[in-house]
Formats: C-alpha cells, structure tokens, sequence
C-alpha cells in the first residue's frame, strides 16, 4: 500500500533518493552475499505467488537512518510510496530511509498485513509465521523477516508564492538590463536556476504569462515609437532599414532571453496551446506591434519593392549596402510570414507596372536585334536576382509571366518585325535570330516566323534561279543558301520541325518556277534541273578540283569521300525538283559524253551517283543509263576481239582504232554532221565497219564523227609533243602536213578540205589558234575567226607538258542545243501526260473531269508536273483520236 503524496516536489525527492539508494548498493556486491533492492526483494515474493507487502511500525526495534553507514542492507523505495520535505533545489537529499533486517525463520505459513499512520506517514508492516516460507537466495539464515519502511522528518515548508516574486523580481531586473542594452546585475546561470526552480514548483504559466507581458511592452513602446515618430521625415527605405535595425536589435535581445529561460521554452511552452516558444513569442510582438501598425506596413513594404526597382535600374547604393538591406528585408517577411500575404502582391503589382514600361521604351527606341537581346538579359537579371533575394519559386513563376506577358505577347508585332528579320536573315546573324526565337518559343509562339521565313527563302531562291547574268553559278549559290538555312535551323532555331518544313516547302517552290523566256526556250520547264545536271557533270570530271579542293594535297580516299559528299548535297537540291525528266535529259547527254570522252573523275563516283538516282527515282529512271555503261562495255569487249585479229594481219592499218558501238535505244540522238574524213582515218573505219558486219549481220552502223577524238603526235622544233584533240580538230591539224614551211592555208581552203559548215569549222580554228594551246597562228591575230583569215603551222609553239590537251569546244552545247533537249522534254512530257490519260481511262472506264486530271497529276508527278491546263489540252488531243469521248455530268467515257 502507498501513502499519498503531498506535492510534486515530494515525489521529485523520492525519485531521487530512490536513484541513491541503488547507486549505493552497488558498492557493496563484491566481498558480501548478494543482496536484492527492496523492489527485487517484492518482485521475487510476488513470483513465488506471496504478498509483496510489507508492514513495519515507527516504534521498530530496528530503525534505520540515512547517515548509519554499519547497516547491511539499503535500498530505494517505489517512486510513489512516501513523501517527502518541500524543497527547490533538486540536489536536496531524500528524507526516507529503508531497512531491512532478518531474524529466525518462522514455521508457519500464514501472513498478516497492517497498515498504520503516524504523524510522519503511513508504516507498512509484514509479518510471517517461521514456517512461512522456505530459505531463499535472498538470506541463507533462518529467522524472522522484518520490513520496515519509515519517512524522516520533513524541515519547514518553503512558502511558494514569496520564492516566485523574489526569483521574478530579479528576472525582471535582469530583462530591464537587456531592453536597456546593459547588462544583467545576477548571473545568468543564477537567473536560469531561478525560472528553473519556479517551473518545477508548477508556476511555469504565470512566469511564460509575465514574460510576454513584459516583452510585448518593450515592443510596443522601445522599438515600436521611434520607428513611428520619423516616419515623416523618412523615405521608405530608410524607414524599412529602421525597421530591420529593430529587428535585429529584437532578435540579438530574444537569444538572451531565451538563454535565461531556456527551461521554461523547453519544459512548458514548447508543449503548450496557449503559449508560444520565446522565438516564435517575439516574431508575434513585433509582427503585431511594429509591421501590423498602418503606416509602417505601406512603408515596410513599398521600401523594399523601391529596392528592387533600383536594382532593376543598377541605381542601388553600394556605399549604404542596399544590397544586404534587400536580403535582410525579403528574410524578414519570410520570418513573419507575410511573404506571400502582403509582400508578394506588392511586388508582382510593381513588377508589371516596370516590365510594360521597360518593354515599351525599348521596343520604340532599339533594333530588333537590340531589343532582343536586351529582353534576354532582363530576363536573366530577374532569374538571378529571385535567387540572390531567396524569392519563392511562386513569385519567379509569377515574374516570368508578367516577362513574357509584357516583352513578348504585347510585343509581337516587334518581335516579327518582317524587314528585320529579312535583315537578319540576309547577314546570317544566327545569334540575333537564335535570341527571337528563344523569347518567342518561350510561349510557343515560334511557328509565327514561318510565313517570314518561307517567304524570304522562296525570294532569295527565286533571285538566285532567275539571275541570268550568275546562271552558271547557280547550283553553287543555291548549295551555299541551303548550307546557311540549315546551320540556322540547327544553331538559331533548335531544330524546330515546323520550320524545317517551311524550309523544304519554300525551296520545293521557288525550284520548280518556270516562265517563258529565252533562258528556258519558250516552255515552262525549271532550270534547276538542267543545272543540278550541268552541275553534276561538272563534279564528275573536275573532281575536288571543282569546289576548290588541290587534288595534289589530298589522297584517293580523300578525294572519293569529298565527291561522294557533294553528291550527296546536291540530291538534296535534286529532291525538291518536281520536274526530273529535265534532269534526266541532260544527265543522259552529259553522261554519253563522259563515258565516249573518258573524262570521268572516279568510275566509283559515277556508279555511286547511279546508285543515288536509282535509290531516289527508281528503277525506271535509270534503265537508260545503266544500258549505256553495259554498252561500254560491250564496247571493250568488241574492240579486244578486233584488235586480236588485227595483230595477226599482215596489211595492218597505220593508226590505232577505238570504237564505241552504241545502241542508238539508250544513247541521245546525235545529229549527222557532214565531214571529209582523211583516207587512211577512212580506211580504217571500212575495215571496222566489214568485222562488225561480218560478225553482227543486220546491223547497219551510223558514225558520230562529232564525237570522236584523237591522239596526235605533233613535231616542233622546240620539242615533240602529243597533242588530244577531237576528230574536227585532228582533221584540220592533219591538212597542215602538206604546207610547206612557212606556208599558210585560208579559211575558204580549211573549209573546202573539211567539208565542215562555218558553224563548226569557225569553233574548231578558234580553239586551234586563239585559245590557251596555239598550235596554229592567224593572221590577223585577234580572238574570232572570219573567212577572211589565213592559218599557218606555229613553229615556235612551247609548253613545259609532252601531253597536252585542247579544250574540245565543239563538244560544249550551244543554245541551240538547249532549246532541242528543252522542247524534246516537253513534247516527252506530253507523250507521258497522255499515255496516263490513256491507262486511267482503260481501268476506269468512266471518271469525272476532276479526278482524271487528280490522277494524272498524281502518276505523272516524278516526270514533272503539267498544269491543268495543259492537261486539259492532251484530253483533246486524246478525243480527237477517238481515245475517249465526253458524257453528261462532266465525265469522260473510254472508247475500247
């Protein structure tokens, strides 16, 4: 049983004696029997099923003392079994004692309980009978068992009330000194044992009660009255730094106060609903009592929103640390927690109101490019500056609306300006233009440039197609325009899908114009085609020589991969070509020209460009030009027989003869030009001509003079050379072989000798005796040839080569050849147009105007597209020859 107990400071004693007790049996487990605590001796009768009380009387003939040091046994008593003396100081010791004492072993079982009380307490007494229990490990004696628990005498009562105003009354000193910027008169460690000791004794609110009483004075009336008192004469920031200089005055005076009441903040507030801990207690006070006050919150706040405009315009002042003032400031309403309430409205409000002015100003006063790039870096300020100030993401997310708000979607008419940005576009400044897309991007609005930018390409590709004076450069022009549109997409424009779209819907169109004039021969054909083509040939036989490349300081590998690069890039100009009948006709003329000529760079060249067509247009489009290399090398094969038997003839003729058999299904048609051939050239050629006849009955053989070429080996008395001419050239060279020295031959002679037409014969003399190599001299000198003119053998002609090669003009096109291969594509076209006329109709039967002319388009679409119009006219053309007839609804109905 346990005797209840008087106070809290009783039950702190007997913890506290409790604790002694078991630290002083400790000290005697070695050298003695084992002794249990009186707590172990209960729990051991309890287990062994008996009462666990014990009775024990004031008048006990065994007392026990605190001070008896020749006592056996000491132990602790239950926490709450006595009471004890009131006392503040927790190091006081306990004021009961327990003892317990042994005598001989009773012989019965039965076991009596009484309780009495006493002045002091209550007194527990357990007696056993000897033959109660059997010897335990407790005391291997036998005898009496006796429990006797007794309260020592308690001193005078503390009065409570009298303690409280004593210790409050040096706290208050204590706080008077702190708001007084002095220092307290006690000690702290005495002030802090003093709230300590108030707590314990259960008048912790009152003391929490007080203390905030007494702050909430100083707030109000230290910090808050001068604050209010110059609030006229300051301007908002001033009165924002007064503020944050009080507050950091309140806040260095709470660590103290807190220092001094730390047990009170840790055991009372900390666990309270009612009060606040002392940190939060002074961030309320001053919250209430300084930042709620009208006219200090409008100028709190203002003042740091003026801060930050003067940040916006590099105005803050380095000297007064306005920089630090900002930080402080933004920390300060984080700690109030009037951030997000009070401050941050604020500050978007005033945000606004800048960004549409800033961006308004600079919008009328700068460049595109300038506004631009000043946008960005106003951006970047404001991201920087969230950072540096600790603002909330909200606000940057905030800030970053109002920027696009204001600079960009109120700004768009600026920002896609066209004649600026065909400005930028024209001086390829890819950062001014990577800067607008970026600010337009920012709201997705980058698709808006499209229309700017597909109408710039299709301009400056139109200029380019249509320039006849740079014809000849086209391709390249249009390859560097491809180039510079490409790196813009990827360095300015991130790649953007739609835009490269645009790019290849701008350049589908501006390639595929046509009109008529003298540059395309009177038909709507493009020149793209022709050019991409003339390009093409002219890679294939100049190599890297073409885009600028010296061949001496590059090897093979090198030289093939530069080619297969350039191919490859102008596919992609080939790609847009709708038209690619164009293309085809004068390929197929620049190809038969090459392979007849032996002038291509790279055989791998010429079949990885085939490759390309085919993979690009099919199988179709290169039918022809694949039969033209087998029939080279048919060609070869014929020529290895040939000469095999002309080694075993004994009349072998006087020249080497090389002959190209081509069938005439795959190769361009070549005009017959009439010339006299020189008798041992003809002899040569009826002797080929009997073989093949012989060996190829049926066959009739039609020679190309135009397109042969020769070897000569010419004799000058400065040195021999070898001279490759064409068979024109050859011809006329050989005449000179029957003028004497010194002698010279006319126009009219040359001509009657050749039985060339002027035509032919003026470009042949020219590239004899006015180009680079002169192997002949006229007279007059000059650069064109007239009937009039007289020719003679250069004697004195020098080159430091043995081999040289003259330029074969004849086998340059003229524009009369151009307006032939243009007028054989458009009649070709027409031909196709109907024949798909022709094949719709038979699977169709019947089909409205409309979708024949939709299906036509479509099957024609990689020879070329015709109009409508034109297509119109082939369905005439197809009813007149009874192909079709027309019936009711606008149809057409197929005539088996």
């Amino acid at each position: 049983m346990q005797s209840p107990s008087n106070s809290p400071q009783q039950r702190a004693g007997n913890r506290t004696t409790s604790l002694g007790a078991k630290r002083k049996l400790s000290e005697h487990e070695s050298g003695e029997p084992p002794q249990r605590t009186i707590s172990e001796f209960l729990s051991s009768q309890n287990q062994n099923g008996r009462p666990a009380a014990a009775a024990a009387d004031s008048n006990d003939q065994h007392p026990t003392t605190a001070n008896n040091s020749n006592k056996r046994f000491r132990a602790s008593p239950p926490p709450t079994g006595s009471s004890s003396s009131k006392s503040p100081d927790r190091s006081m010791s306990s004021d009961k004692m327990y003892s317990f004492s042994s005598g001989p072993q009773p012989k019965t079982t039965s076991t009596t309980t009484t309780t009495t009380a006493n002045s002091n307490g209550p007194t527990l007494r357990q007696q056993q009978s000897p033959a109660a229990a059997k010897p335990g490990n407790f005391t291997p004696q036998t005898g009496a068992k006796r429990l006797v628990v007794k309260n020592l005498r308690s001193g005078p009562k503390l009065n409570q009330d009298a303690y409280f105003e004593k210790v409050w009354t040096q706290l208050q000193s204590a706080l008077e000194a702190i708001f007084d910027h002095g220092k307290p008169a006690t000690s702290l460690e005495e002030l802090y044992k003093g709230a300590e000791n108030v707590c314990r004794q259960g008048r912790a609110e009152r003391l929490a009660k007080k203390l905030q009483e007494r702050c909430n004075e100083y707030v109000s009336t230290g910090l808050r009255s001068p604050l209010v008192a110059g609030l006229e004469e300051q301007t908002n920031v001033q009165t924002l730094r007064a503020v944050i200089n009080a507050w950091a005055t309140w806040s260095s005076k709470l660590v103290t106060i807190r220092w001094i009441f730390y047990y009170l903040d840790q055991s009372f507030l900390l666990h309270s609903k009612d009060f606040p801990v002392i940190n939060e207690m002074g961030l309320q006070r001053f919250h209430a009592s300084i930042f709620s006050d009208p006219a200090l919150k409008t100028r709190i706040l203002q003042g740091a929103c003026d801060l930050i405009e003067a940040d916006r315009k590099n105005e803050l002042d380095e000297a007064t640390d306005d920089r630090e003032l900002l930080k402080k400031s933004i920390r300060l309403f984080h700690d109030l927690g009037v951030y997000s309430r009070d401050f941050e409205p604020l500050l978007v409000q005033e945000s606004q109101r800048f960004f549409k002015q800033w961006a308004e100003k600079e919008a009328s006063s700068q460049f595109l490019a300038t506004y631009a790039e000043n946008c960005h870096n106003l951006i970047e300020r404001e991201i920087q500056r969230c950072e540096l100030y600790d603002l909330t993401r909200r606000t940057q997310q905030k800030l970053s609306s109002l920027l696009d708000d204001s600079l960009i979607r109120e700004q768009q008419s600026v920002l896609l300006k066209e004649t600026d940005i065909f400005g930028l576009l024209a001086v390829e400044d890819k950062y001014a233009l990577g800067r607008i897309y970026s600010l337009l991007e920012r709201l997705k609005l980058g698709q808006k440039l499209k229309p700017i930018f597909h109408k710039y390409i299709e301009e400056h590709g139109t200029m380019i197609v249509f320039d006849e004076e740079r014809e000849a450069d086209m391709v390249v022009r249009l390859l560097e325009f491809k180039e510079k549109l490409d790196t813009l997409l990827s360095e300015s424009f991130q790649r953007d899908e739609e835009l490269s779209h645009t790019l290849r819907e701008a350049f589908e169109v501006f390639m595929n114009k046509g009109r008529r004039s003298e540059s395309n021969w009177n038909t709507t054909n493009p020149k793209t085609g022709e050019m991409i083509a003339k390009y093409v040939d002219m890679l294939l036989k100049g190599g890297v020589k073409v885009i600028g490349l010296k061949p001496n300081e590059m090897t093979l590998a090198d030289e093939d991969a530069e080619i297969n690069k350039q191919l490859d890039r102008v596919l992609e100009l080939f790609r847009f070509v709708q038209g690619k009948d164009v293309f085809e006709a004068f390929y197929k003329n620049d190809l038969a020209r090459r392979l007849l000529m032996g002038r291509s760079a790279s055989d791998e060249a010429e079949k990885g460009m085939l490759a390309r067509l085919k993979t690009e247009c099919g199988a179709a489009f290169t039918q022809n030009l694949e039969s033209m290399f087998r029939d080279m090398d048919i060609a070869r094969d014929e020529m290895s027989s040939y000469n095999a038997i002309q080694r075993e003839r004994a009349d072998r003729p006087p020249l080497d003869l090389n002959v190209s058999v081509l069938s005439s299904a795959s190769w361009p048609t070549y005009p017959d030009v009439p010339v006299r051939i020189p008798p041992d050239i003809a002899r040569a050629l009826n002797d080929f001509e009997q073989y093949y006849k012989s060996k190829h009955s049926g066959r009739t053989l039609s020679w190309k003079h135009q397109l042969a070429h020769c070897q000569l080996r010419a004799r000058f008395p400065k040195g021999d050379k070898e001279i490759v001419v064409s068979s024109f050239q050859a011809i006329v060279l050989l005449l000179f072989n029957d003028v004497p020295e010194g002698g010279t031959l006319s126009y009219g002679q040359i001509k009657e000798a050749t039985g060339l037409s002027d035509r032919e014969l003026k470009r042949t003399l020219q590239s004899l005796a006015c180009a680079k190599y002169r192997v002949l001299t006229k007279r007059p000198k000059g650069r064109d040839v007239n009937e009039t003119d007289e020719f003679a053998y250069n004697a004195g002609f020098t080159d430091p080569k043995m081999r040289i090669k003259i330029n074969q003009i004849q086998l340059k096109e003229t524009k009369e050849e151009n307006k032939t291969t243009h007028e054989r594509v458009a009649a070709d076209r027409h031909f196709e147009t109907q024949a798909a006329i022709v094949r719709i109709m038979k699977s169709r039967k019947v089909i409205t105007h409309a979708e024949l002319v939709a299906e036509v388009i479509k099957a024609t679409r990689s020879r070329g597209v015709l109009e409508p119009s034109d297509i119109k006219k082939n369905i005439e053309k197809l009813i007149e020859k009874d192909y079709m007839e027309r019936v009711e609804g606008n149809k057409y109905s197929y005539l088996a």
